[in-house]
C-alpha cells in the first residue's frame, strides 16, 4: 500500500495544475451548450468567475436536461471539460460556513482517492447561495451549492496547519475567502460530475485549497 500516496499525489498533480494547451476562453465556448441561462447580477459582490460556476450548476439541474439521457450524457460530458480545463484554479472565492465536522463518510472525493479519510480528519462544509438574496436569513435548498473541503486533524506541512488553525476560528455562518480549485471525482481519480445529474440535492462539490481566510464583515448571508 506504500505506493498509493505517491501515485496518488502525482494524480491529483496531472489532473489539476498541469499544463493545459487551451484557454479559459476556448473552454467556454466549447460548452457554450450549458451556459446559464441567467444573466449574472452586476451587483454581486463575488468574483465574476463564481457567480458564473453557480448559475452553470443550476442551469445543469434543469429538468429538461436530466430527464433526456442523451442531453444528460452531452452535458455531463461538456461539463467535466469545463471542470477540467476551467475549475482548476479560482482565486478568492466567497463560501458561507455550514458546520464542521469529523465524519470520515462525509470527506470529499480527493481526500478519499489519497486516502486521507482513513486517518482522522476533519470536513469543512460551504455554502454558496447561487443568487444573494439579503432580505432572509437563510439559504434556500434550491439556491445553494454545497462545498466540503477535507483537512486532516493532524496535518503536516507549514501550508495546512496554517489553513486548519483558520478553520478551527469559524462559525456557522461565518464568511470566509478561498482560493483554491473545485472538482469531483470518480472512484478511478478521474473528473466526474455524473452523479449529480441523477439527484435531487442540491450539488456537493469537492474543494481543493490553496489558501482560506476569514472575511471580517460578511456580506453574504
Amino acid at each position: 500500500m506504500r505506493y498509493i500516496k505517491p501515485l496518488s499525489a502525482i494524480l491529483l498533480i496531472t489532473t489539476f495544475f498541469g499544463c493545459q494547451n487551451q484557454s479559459k476562453e476556448k473552454a467556454v465556448n466549447e460548452t457554450k451548450n450549458v451556459q446559464p441561462q441567467e444573466t449574472l447580477d452586476s451587483s454581486d459582490p463575488r468574483p465574476k468567475d463564481q457567480t458564473y460556476f453557480l448559475n452553470k450548476v443550476k442551469a445543469e439541474s434543469d429538468y429538461d436536461i436530466t430527464s433526456n439521457s442523451i442531453k444528460k450524457d452531452a452535458h455531463i460530458e461538456a461539463f467535466n471539460k469545463y471542470a477540467k480545463d476551467t475549475l482548476k484554479e479560482f482565486k478568492d472565492w466567497q463560501f458561507v460556513v455550514d458546520e464542521v465536522n469529523d465524519n470520515d463518510y462525509e470527506a470529499n472525493t480527493v481526500s478519499k482517492i489519497l486516502g486521507f479519510n482513513v486517518n482522522p480528519i476533519y470536513n469543512l462544509k460551504l455554502v454558496a447561495p447561487i443568487k444573494i438574496d439579503n432580505s432572509v436569513d437563510t439559504i434556500a435548498i434550491d439556491n445553494r451549492v454545497d462545498f466540503t473541503y477535507t483537512i486532516p486533524k493532524s496535518p503536516k506541512g507549514a501550508s495546512l496547519k496554517k489553513q486548519l488553525m483558520v478553520i478551527k476560528d469559524l462559525n456557522q455562518g461565518d464568511t470566509i475567502i478561498i482560493s483554491g480549485a473545485v472538482t469531483h471525482l470518480d472512484d478511478k481519480g478521474k473528473i466526474n460530475f455524473a452523479p449529480f445529474y441523477d439527484q435531487y440535492l442540491p450539488w456537493n462539490v469537492d474543494l481543493i485549497v490553496s489558501e482560506i481566510r476569514k472575511k471580517a464583515n460578511p456580506s453574504v448571508k
